[in-house]
């Protein structure tokens, strides 16, 4: 599947209020997890992302270079 298929098929687990909102809709689990999200879904220009959490002092993920902290994002 692909990652905008991966996106349609799941309900929103959470929000991100940068970058036009950012939706995460699928968490993959393994040796290294992955975030689904979907990004500018609040402006209409919406691009959908895989994205690798990084675990540091605190959890986040990488989107365009900047870090977005996963306690930042709010549980749905």
């Amino acid at each position: 599947m692909t990652k905008k298929e991966i996106c349609q098929n799941n309900a929103t687990i959470a929000y991100y209020s940068g970058f036009g909102g950012l939706e995460v809709q699928h968490i993959e689990y393994g040796i290294d997890d992955y975030l689904y999200i979907v990004a500018g879904a609040w402006n209409g220009n919406r691009t959908y992302h895989k994205l690798k959490v990084y675990y540091d002092k605190c959890d986040y993920i990488l989107f365009n270079g900047h870090r977005c902290r996963l306690n930042e994002f709010i549980r749905n």
